[in-house]
């Protein structure tokens, strides 16, 4: 598995007892247990998850008669401390011009690799030399926390002089250099949790790396991390419920109740918005309000109180009640049952009364819930699951792509205009709508869009003549202006290499099928950080035709006219219907 593959998998284990201080790598830091708590470890479970205790670096200053190497090395450690925010420290390596230069906040770059310097040098004669770092780059994260894979290898310089008898740092790059164990203890990777700007019940998710300073602690890093607003990527989507310059005061436990006390801009949230507010606070605090009772203050005074699980309907994966999925057969739709075959479900599309195909099924938690296909060859045409009910066509063209349900009840789909462009709509109680696009999505053929489970962004598979990649947009939506921007490609076009479905498994993750000259295989990759963020893809034995996903569920349609389930415990796909059935859907993604 590549370097990149690994960020957010591998887990630091937190060191725990006395408080037993290490030399990490020579001069520049010490190694210390403090309270605090990784957002999700297996070993923690039963445990105080508001103060268990995790590893944090000290940074130390350079040592009388340090050598190169080791300043530059104690200079790599300082960077990684974060006890000391300002980088105090790490500047003590640097000449004061170097100080003035180095600008330390343009960005995070994470890397594997070794110090080396040139040892033939006589150190006790130069006054000038050059240190260099050589290794594999891993990621980049950016100001705002966004993490971006990175590949190929590093030579990065230090140049040194000597000053009253002393080596320091004159030249470097601007930006922080970490090693891949330095992000690992003092970064977690976190997800952020934003109510969509039209207003509506729901949360979206936006994932960033955020630096755990130790006098803080994790829950408090998570508030005001969220607090500081969403990222560039997502911003135009999304909306905060906590006033501008709304600043967290404290966190505190009282018995089984978190705390948080916040300043007195919270007192200006409108009645309307206070649900919204809440929900934020509990999913971005995830399993360390789990269980507990949380209470909202503002400058101390006693305020409201209530149970996360109240806020369940916030899911942003919309999956709030029993799973449902589905699945063709015989030129009809059925749902799943527990056992034996499947039932065909209420009104047209469980009827033989039209050639349908590629059907998406809408929000679960609407009713009706409907059905959108396509049919006929001439658009896409959606019924409600309701006894009696007719086709009706909310889309017209002729080369459309397979639709998708956005969680507000719109459908969408992409139309093929000519062999380099492709115009996207969406539909609402049979509406169309022209969906104004990047030029990065507009150019080639997309074969599918897919929009996320939290209805925030897109994933289409686009096929350019060069061949096929994966894209990721966020929507805007403004009324009934609709916009998907922020276009970025997730997967390059390899010749070797073709993408045949998607399917969003969670508000964050997409699960990809690709075949190549090896076979087909699966993959999930977290759309915000573009990397496969588990143990790398899934090998296929069965020829698969078509994906759906849900959370921790995984159903493929084969070749054999079968639909197949795979187990994330054992590993193993088991048919799950046959007989000619094909085409599995979950709602939504």
């Amino acid at each position: 598995m590549r370097r990149t593959e690994r960020l957010g998998v591998r887990r630091l284990t937190a060191a725990v007892g006395t408080a037993l201080v290490l030399v990490s790598g020579g001069a520049g830091c010490a190694t210390v247990p403090t309270s605090g708590s990784p957002r999700v470890a297996q070993e923690d479970h039963g445990k105080d998850t508001l103060s268990q205790p995790y590893v944090r670096l000290i940074a130390t200053p350079p040592k009388k008669g340090a050598p190169p190497e080791d300043i530059v090395r104690g200079f790599q450690a300082a960077m990684a401390a974060f006890d000391d925010p300002g980088l105090t420290i790490a500047r003590e390596y640097l000449t004061p011009g170097a100080v003035k230069r180095w600008n330390p906040w343009r960005q995070t770059r994470i890397y594997e690799g070794k110090i080396e310097s040139d040892h033939t040098l006589d150190l006790q004669k130069a006054m000038r030399t050059t240190v260099t770092l050589k290794g594999t780059a891993v990621a980049t994260i950016d100001p705002e926390g966004r993490s971006t894979p990175a590949a190929g290898t590093i030579g990065e310089p230090f140049t040194l002089v000597k000053q009253d008898g002393e080596w320091r740092i004159d030249v470097l790059s601007d930006g922080r250099l970490l090693s891949y164990d330095d992000l690992q203890r003092a970064y977690r990777r976190v997800d952020l949790y934003y109510p969509p700007a039209t207003g509506e019940v729901g949360l979206v998710a936006d994932r960033v790396w955020v630096p755990i300073e130790p006098s803080r602690g994790v829950p408090e890093t998570l508030v005001r991390r969220l607090l500081a607003g969403p990222t560039s990527s997502i911003r135009n989507a999304v909306s905060s419920a906590f006033p501008p310059g709304t600043e967290l005061n404290r966190i505190t436990v009282e018995g089984d109740t978190v705390v948080l006390d916040f300043s007195s801009e919270l007192e200006s949230v409108p009645a309307d918005r206070l649900d919204a507010l809440k929900a934020q606070l509990v999913w971005t605090l995830g399993e360390l309000v789990t269980g507990r009772t949380v209470e909202i203050r503002v400058n101390g005074e006693s305020g409201r109180r209530f149970r996360p699980a109240d806020y369940a309907r916030y899911d942003p994966n919309v999956l709030t009640g029993s799973l449902q999925a589905y699945y063709m057969q015989g030129g009809r739709l059925l749902q799943f049952k527990e056992k034996g075959d499947g039932t065909p479900v209420p009104g047209a599309a469980g009827e033989q009364t039209g050639k349908f195909s590629q059907p998406a099924v809408s929000n679960p938690n609407a009713f009706p819930a409907q059905v959108a296909a396509l049919l006929n060859g001439d658009g896409v045409y959606v019924a409600p699951m309701t006894p009696g009910s007719q086709w009706q066509r909310w889309i017209a063209g002729g080369d459309m792509s397979p639709p998708s349900w956005d969680r507000y009840g719109a459908v969408w789909s992409a139309e093929r205009v000519n062999p380099h462009e492709s115009q996207v709509w969406t539909a609402e109680n049979g509406r169309a709508h022209r969906v104004d696009v990047d030029d990065e999505l507009s150019y080639g053929r997309i074969l599918e869009l897919r929009v996320s489970r939290d209805g925030a962004r897109v994933a289409a598979i686009v096929d350019d003549g060069l061949g096929t990649s994966v894209k990721i947009g966020t929507i805007v939506r403004n009324g009934q202006q609709t916009r998907i921007e922020s276009v970025r490609t997730l997967i390059e076009p390899r010749d070797a290499r073709k993408i045949k479905d998607i399917a969003w498994q969670d508000a964050a993750d997409l699960l990809v099928l690709s075949e190549g000259s090896s076979g087909q295989e699966l993959a999930t990759w977290s759309v915000m950080e573009g990397v496969v963020p588990n143990d790398g893809p899934i090998k296929l034995d069965s020829k698969i035709k078509s994906i759906a996903a849900v959370p921790d569920h995984v159903l493929a349609a084969a070749d054999e006219g079968q639909v197949l389930t795979y187990s994330v415990d054992k590993h193993a796909w088991t048919p799950r219907a046959d007989k000619g059935a094909t085409d599995p859907v979950y709602p939504l993604g």
